[in-house]
């Protein structure tokens, strides 16, 4: 009996620390608005503009930009994208197709990060769908 409490015990714990789940655009401004640094989003759109590669001190970054699918009146047309391709590799983008991503929408620029997975397992795991193909 008090194995079986401890088990029951355990899986209560575990659950109660999983991460919330991703919101959507709305529900991320929403949470910057009430003062969040940064949400984990979850967005569908198209690829906008391709922005280049730049090199940081945290690797090489390809930027985008995203049409959410789904806009209000209050939301922004594009949504730029940051993604890390020392880990995800090159992602072959071409404006206009079909995108699903998840991410770190950091509310003090408005850019989405973490796109892809954490090698040191600190963060949530993000990536980038494309083509048919999930890129993490």
């Amino acid at each position: 009996m008090a194995k079986r409490l401890s088990a029951l015990a355990v899986a209560v714990t575990l659950l109660g620390c999983q991460a919330p789940p991703p919101a959507n655009l709305a529900g991320a401004l929403t949470a910057c608005s009430r003062g969040a640094a940064h949400v984990e989003v979850q967005i569908v759109g198209s690829v906008g503009r391709y922005l280049g590669v730049r090199r940081s001190r945290s690797g090489a970054h390809e930027g985008f930009l995203v049409a959410p699918a789904s806009r209000g009146a209050a939301l922004p047309t594009d949504i730029e994208v940051e993604d890390n391709v020392d880990l995800t590799g090159f992602i072959p983008l071409r404006s206009g197709e079909h995108v699903q991503l998840q991410g770190q929408y950091e509310c003090n620029d408005g850019v989405i990060h973490w796109t892809h997975h954490d090698p040191s397992g600190r963060h949530a795991a993000g990536y980038i769908e494309v083509g048919g193909r999930r890129y993490w």
